[in-house]
Protein backbone atom coordinates (compact mmCIF):
# COMPACT_ATOMS: atom_id res chain seq x y z
CA UNK A 1 0.00 0.00 0.00
CA UNK A 2 1.93 3.55 -0.83
CA UNK A 3 1.08 6.33 1.19
CA UNK A 4 -0.95 9.36 0.63
CA UNK A 5 1.70 12.22 0.54
CA UNK A 6 0.28 15.17 2.15
CA UNK A 7 0.59 18.15 -0.02
CA UNK A 8 1.30 21.58 1.18
CA UNK A 9 0.83 25.26 -1.22
CA UNK A 10 3.52 26.32 -2.70
CA UNK A 11 4.09 29.39 -0.87
CA UNK A 12 7.53 28.64 0.45
CA UNK A 13 9.17 26.43 -2.01
CA UNK A 14 10.57 26.62 -5.65
CA UNK A 15 10.32 24.25 -8.40
CA UNK A 16 12.89 21.76 -8.81
CA UNK A 17 13.11 17.97 -10.88
CA UNK A 18 15.21 16.93 -7.55
CA UNK A 19 12.83 18.20 -4.88
CA UNK A 20 9.75 15.94 -6.51
CA UNK A 21 12.18 13.07 -4.39
CA UNK A 22 9.67 11.33 -1.99
CA UNK A 23 6.63 12.42 -3.68
CA UNK A 24 6.86 16.04 -3.24
CA UNK A 25 7.05 15.57 0.90
CA UNK A 26 11.11 17.67 0.55
CA UNK A 27 9.73 20.63 -0.43
CA UNK A 28 12.47 22.70 -3.19
CA UNK A 29 12.98 24.78 0.15
CA UNK A 30 16.10 22.42 0.42
CA UNK A 31 17.40 22.98 -3.34
CA UNK A 32 19.63 25.79 -3.62
CA UNK A 33 17.91 28.75 -4.58
CA UNK A 34 15.63 28.50 -1.24
CA UNK A 35 18.82 29.10 0.76
CA UNK A 36 21.51 30.60 -1.26
CA UNK A 37 19.40 33.25 -2.25
CA UNK A 38 20.40 35.00 1.31
CA UNK A 39 23.69 36.88 2.08
CA UNK A 40 25.65 34.69 5.26
CA UNK A 41 24.17 36.69 8.20
CA UNK A 42 27.05 37.40 11.24
CA UNK A 43 24.81 35.28 13.18
CA UNK A 44 20.99 34.07 13.95
CA UNK A 45 18.82 36.70 15.72
CA UNK A 46 16.63 34.31 18.62
CA UNK A 47 13.47 35.89 19.36
CA UNK A 48 13.62 35.76 23.31
CA UNK A 49 16.15 37.14 25.17
CA UNK A 50 17.35 33.57 26.61
CA UNK A 51 17.66 32.13 23.11
CA UNK A 52 14.56 30.26 21.87
CA UNK A 53 11.97 30.57 19.54
CA UNK A 54 8.48 29.04 20.57
CA UNK A 55 6.16 27.75 17.76
CA UNK A 56 2.61 27.22 18.09
CA UNK A 57 -0.59 25.61 16.03
CA UNK A 58 -4.29 24.97 18.29
CA UNK A 59 -5.01 21.46 17.79
CA UNK A 60 -8.02 19.68 19.89
CA UNK A 61 -8.55 20.99 23.65
CA UNK A 62 -5.12 22.57 23.54
CA UNK A 63 -1.93 23.91 21.28
CA UNK A 64 0.99 22.30 20.49
CA UNK A 65 4.23 24.01 21.39
CA UNK A 66 7.58 23.85 20.04
CA UNK A 67 10.16 25.41 21.54
CA UNK A 68 13.96 25.80 19.21
CA UNK A 69 17.00 26.89 21.42
CA UNK A 70 20.32 28.43 21.00
CA UNK A 71 21.56 25.93 23.90
CA UNK A 72 20.88 22.41 21.52
CA UNK A 73 21.89 24.36 17.90
CA UNK A 74 18.50 25.22 17.19
CA UNK A 75 16.96 21.89 17.59
CA UNK A 76 13.53 21.11 19.82
CA UNK A 77 14.46 21.17 23.29
CA UNK A 78 10.47 21.38 24.28
CA UNK A 79 7.41 20.04 23.05
CA UNK A 80 4.28 20.53 24.63
CA UNK A 81 0.34 19.63 24.47
CA UNK A 82 -2.41 19.60 27.01
CA UNK A 83 -0.05 20.28 29.83
CA UNK A 84 2.18 17.31 29.00
CA UNK A 85 5.80 17.71 28.04
CA UNK A 86 6.72 15.03 25.45
CA UNK A 87 10.41 15.71 25.78
CA UNK A 88 12.83 14.24 28.44
CA UNK A 89 14.96 17.53 28.15
CA UNK A 90 17.72 16.27 30.94
CA UNK A 91 20.58 16.93 28.09
CA UNK A 92 20.90 17.92 24.62
CA UNK A 93 20.82 14.61 23.60
CA UNK A 94 17.19 14.22 24.49
CA UNK A 95 16.39 17.14 21.83
CA UNK A 96 13.63 16.29 19.05
CA UNK A 97 16.80 16.54 16.62
CA UNK A 98 18.50 15.04 13.47
CA UNK A 99 21.21 12.68 14.13
CA UNK A 100 23.92 10.92 11.39
CA UNK A 101 26.04 7.89 11.03
CA UNK A 102 28.73 8.37 8.70
CA UNK A 103 30.76 5.03 7.43
CA UNK A 104 31.21 1.35 8.91
CA UNK A 105 32.99 -0.09 11.49
CA UNK A 106 36.55 1.44 13.09
CA UNK A 107 35.51 4.56 10.99
CA UNK A 108 32.06 5.31 11.50
CA UNK A 109 31.35 8.55 12.85
CA UNK A 110 28.37 9.88 14.64
CA UNK A 111 26.88 13.24 14.56
CA UNK A 112 23.86 15.08 16.06
CA UNK A 113 22.02 18.41 15.09
CA UNK A 114 21.90 19.34 19.27
CA UNK A 115 25.43 18.31 19.91
CA UNK A 116 27.30 18.66 23.93
CA UNK A 117 27.28 22.07 24.98
CA UNK A 118 30.56 22.40 23.74
CA UNK A 119 31.82 20.34 20.79
CA UNK A 120 35.26 18.47 20.71
CA UNK A 121 36.88 21.80 20.11
CA UNK A 122 35.38 23.79 22.75
CA UNK A 123 33.26 25.51 20.32
CA UNK A 124 29.52 26.37 21.78
CA UNK A 125 26.61 24.20 20.28
CA UNK A 126 25.23 27.63 19.65
CA UNK A 127 27.68 29.00 17.02
CA UNK A 128 26.86 25.77 14.69
CA UNK A 129 23.49 27.27 13.77
CA UNK A 130 24.21 29.17 10.60
CA UNK A 131 20.99 30.85 10.19
CA UNK A 132 17.74 30.59 11.55
CA UNK A 133 13.66 32.15 9.82
CA UNK A 134 10.83 31.72 11.64
CA UNK A 135 6.96 32.23 11.20
CA UNK A 136 3.80 31.85 14.28
CA UNK A 137 4.39 27.99 13.09
CA UNK A 138 6.95 26.96 11.38
CA UNK A 139 11.01 27.68 11.28
CA UNK A 140 14.21 26.96 9.06
CA UNK A 141 17.60 26.25 9.95
CA UNK A 142 21.38 25.78 8.76
CA UNK A 143 23.41 24.04 11.31
CA UNK A 144 26.96 22.41 10.93
CA UNK A 145 26.58 19.14 12.93
CA UNK A 146 28.73 18.07 16.17
CA UNK A 147 30.53 14.66 15.82
CA UNK A 148 29.99 13.13 19.32
CA UNK A 149 32.89 12.67 20.58
CA UNK A 150 34.02 10.09 23.97
CA UNK A 151 32.42 12.47 26.40
CA UNK A 152 28.96 13.00 24.28
CA UNK A 153 25.91 11.65 27.09
CA UNK A 154 23.65 10.28 23.86
CA UNK A 155 22.28 7.53 23.41
CA UNK A 156 24.70 4.50 23.17
CA UNK A 157 25.85 4.05 19.65
CA UNK A 158 24.38 0.90 18.11
CA UNK A 159 26.64 -2.59 16.94
CA UNK A 160 27.37 -0.95 13.46
CA UNK A 161 28.66 2.15 14.89
CA UNK A 162 30.81 1.05 17.60
CA UNK A 163 33.80 4.08 18.20
CA UNK A 164 32.78 6.81 19.70
CA UNK A 165 35.91 8.91 18.62
CA UNK A 166 35.82 12.63 17.66
CA UNK A 167 36.62 13.61 14.42
CA UNK A 168 37.27 17.30 14.17
CA UNK A 169 39.49 16.48 11.46
CA UNK A 170 36.81 15.00 9.48
CA UNK A 171 34.44 17.95 7.21
CA UNK A 172 31.34 18.59 9.05
CA UNK A 173 27.31 17.22 7.69
CA UNK A 174 25.63 20.71 7.01
CA UNK A 175 21.88 20.47 8.10
CA UNK A 176 19.54 22.16 6.73
CA UNK A 177 15.67 21.67 7.82
CA UNK A 178 12.68 22.90 8.13
CA UNK A 179 10.28 22.04 11.20
CA UNK A 180 6.51 22.86 10.49
CA UNK A 181 2.97 22.25 12.75
CA UNK A 182 0.20 21.02 10.55
CA UNK A 183 -0.90 19.59 7.83
CA UNK A 184 -4.25 20.50 5.68
CA UNK A 185 -6.55 18.38 7.44
CA UNK A 186 -3.64 17.02 10.42
CA UNK A 187 -3.42 19.91 12.64
CA UNK A 188 -1.31 17.36 15.05
CA UNK A 189 1.51 16.54 12.35
CA UNK A 190 5.01 18.12 13.14
CA UNK A 191 6.48 17.92 9.69
CA UNK A 192 10.50 17.73 9.22
CA UNK A 193 11.84 18.02 6.39
CA UNK A 194 15.86 17.67 6.05
CA UNK A 195 18.96 17.60 3.53
CA UNK A 196 22.28 16.57 4.88
CA UNK A 197 25.00 17.67 2.92
CA UNK A 198 28.09 15.33 2.81
CA UNK A 199 31.07 16.32 1.76
CA UNK A 200 32.68 13.12 1.29
CA UNK A 201 30.91 9.93 -0.10
CA UNK A 202 30.67 7.15 2.46
CA UNK A 203 30.00 3.33 2.32
CA UNK A 204 27.49 3.72 4.61
CA UNK A 205 25.12 6.58 5.91
CA UNK A 206 22.08 5.90 8.54
CA UNK A 207 20.25 9.26 8.43
CA UNK A 208 17.67 10.05 11.44
CA UNK A 209 15.51 13.30 10.55
CA UNK A 210 13.82 12.77 13.44
CA UNK A 211 14.57 11.28 17.02
CA UNK A 212 13.84 12.32 20.31
CA UNK A 213 14.02 11.32 24.10
CA UNK A 214 10.44 10.73 25.61
CA UNK A 215 9.53 10.93 29.23
CA UNK A 216 9.42 7.56 31.26
CA UNK A 217 5.90 8.00 31.61
CA UNK A 218 5.20 7.45 27.78
CA UNK A 219 5.65 3.88 28.82
CA UNK A 220 3.44 1.60 26.42
CA UNK A 221 4.81 1.32 23.14
CA UNK A 222 2.51 0.52 20.10
CA UNK A 223 3.27 -0.47 16.32
CA UNK A 224 0.59 0.87 13.54
CA UNK A 225 -0.63 -1.27 10.97
CA UNK A 226 -1.20 0.46 7.70
CA UNK A 227 -2.63 -2.38 6.33
CA UNK A 228 -5.74 -2.63 8.69
CA UNK A 229 -5.06 0.68 10.22
CA UNK A 230 -5.21 -1.02 13.78
CA UNK A 231 -2.72 -0.97 16.67
CA UNK A 232 -0.79 -3.57 18.70
CA UNK A 233 1.57 -3.79 21.72
CA UNK A 234 5.33 -3.69 21.07
CA UNK A 235 8.17 -4.40 23.24
CA UNK A 236 10.64 -1.41 22.68
CA UNK A 237 14.31 -2.90 21.51
CA UNK A 238 16.95 -1.97 19.10
CA UNK A 239 16.56 -2.12 15.90
CA UNK A 240 14.45 -0.21 13.27
CA UNK A 241 10.66 -1.78 12.05
CA UNK A 242 9.18 -1.19 8.85
CA UNK A 243 5.66 0.20 10.69
CA UNK A 244 5.36 3.60 12.21
CA UNK A 245 5.61 3.09 16.19
CA UNK A 246 4.29 5.31 18.76
CA UNK A 247 4.82 6.08 22.22
CA UNK A 248 1.82 6.62 24.98
CA UNK A 249 1.13 6.93 28.47
CA UNK A 250 -0.81 3.66 29.72
CA UNK A 251 -4.21 5.07 29.56
CA UNK A 252 -3.85 6.83 26.42
CA UNK A 253 -4.53 10.33 27.08
CA UNK A 254 -1.01 11.77 25.83
CA UNK A 255 0.78 9.44 22.70
CA UNK A 256 3.45 10.20 20.20
CA UNK A 257 4.59 8.78 16.71
CA UNK A 258 6.81 9.20 14.18
CA UNK A 259 5.75 8.29 10.69
CA UNK A 260 7.51 9.31 6.84
CA UNK A 261 7.09 7.95 3.25
CA UNK A 262 8.72 5.68 1.15
CA UNK A 263 10.10 6.17 -1.99
CA UNK A 264 8.11 7.14 -4.87
CA UNK A 265 6.45 4.87 -7.50
CA UNK A 266 9.56 6.34 -10.02
CA UNK A 267 12.35 5.58 -7.25
CA UNK A 268 10.73 1.77 -6.11
CA UNK A 269 15.05 1.16 -4.67
CA UNK A 270 15.35 4.05 -2.69
CA UNK A 271 16.01 4.26 0.87
CA UNK A 272 12.91 3.01 2.98
CA UNK A 273 11.75 4.68 6.56
CA UNK A 274 12.50 2.61 9.15
CA UNK A 275 11.34 3.31 12.91
CA UNK A 276 12.41 2.64 16.11
CA UNK A 277 11.50 2.45 19.89
CA UNK A 278 14.10 1.87 22.49
CA UNK A 279 14.18 1.78 25.72
CA UNK A 280 16.73 3.38 28.53
CA UNK A 281 16.87 4.63 32.14
CA UNK A 282 14.76 7.46 32.37
CA UNK A 283 12.95 8.06 28.64
CA UNK A 284 12.20 6.11 25.63
CA UNK A 285 13.76 7.40 22.41
CA UNK A 286 11.83 7.26 19.60
CA UNK A 287 13.50 7.91 15.85
CA UNK A 288 12.57 7.55 12.03
CA UNK A 289 15.85 6.40 9.84
CA UNK A 290 16.73 5.98 6.59
CA UNK A 291 19.85 3.56 5.32
CA UNK A 292 22.11 4.48 2.32
CA UNK A 293 25.11 2.18 0.89
CA UNK A 294 27.23 3.67 -1.03
CA UNK A 295 26.55 7.50 -0.21
CA UNK A 296 27.97 9.62 -2.79
CA UNK A 297 28.73 13.29 -1.77
CA UNK A 298 26.43 15.92 -1.47
CA UNK A 299 23.00 16.09 -0.54
CA UNK A 300 20.62 13.64 0.74
CA UNK A 301 16.75 14.77 1.24
CA UNK A 302 14.60 12.96 3.77
CA UNK A 303 11.06 13.92 5.58
CA UNK A 304 9.75 12.87 8.77
CA UNK A 305 6.52 13.47 10.56
CA UNK A 306 5.46 13.08 14.58
CA UNK A 307 2.04 12.79 15.44
CA UNK A 308 1.22 14.79 18.88
CA UNK A 309 -1.88 13.55 20.53
CA UNK A 310 -4.05 11.47 22.62
CA UNK A 311 -3.87 7.94 21.25
CA UNK A 312 -6.62 8.08 19.23
CA UNK A 313 -5.96 11.34 17.42
CA UNK A 314 -2.72 10.26 16.66
CA UNK A 315 -4.25 6.55 15.65
CA UNK A 316 -6.19 8.66 12.87
CA UNK A 317 -4.00 10.47 11.87
CA UNK A 318 -1.67 7.72 10.69
CA UNK A 319 -4.87 6.38 9.33
CA UNK A 320 -4.83 9.35 7.19
CA UNK A 321 -1.32 9.47 6.04
CA UNK A 322 -1.30 5.88 4.97
CA UNK A 323 -4.69 5.38 3.21
CA UNK A 324 -4.73 4.59 -0.60
CA UNK A 325 -5.40 7.56 -2.34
Amino acid sequence: MQPRFPRRPPTWFRARSRAARLGGLVAAFLAASAWAGDAPAPGPVWPEPDGTLILARPFGRSEISLRLSRRVAGAVDTLTWDGVTFLADTEPGDALQARAEVGTGTGCRRASEAGTPQDATGEPAARRLRTLRAGRSWAETETRMAWDGPSDPADEPPSDCPTRAAATAVPAVILHKRIALGLPGLGNAVEVQTRFDLAEPAAALRLEPLAAAVPAEFSTAWRFDPASGGIAPLDPGPGARPDPVILATPEGSHALAVWAPGPPEQEPDGPRPGFAVEAEAGANRLSCRFRVANAAAGSHDFACYALVGALADVRAALRSLTAPP
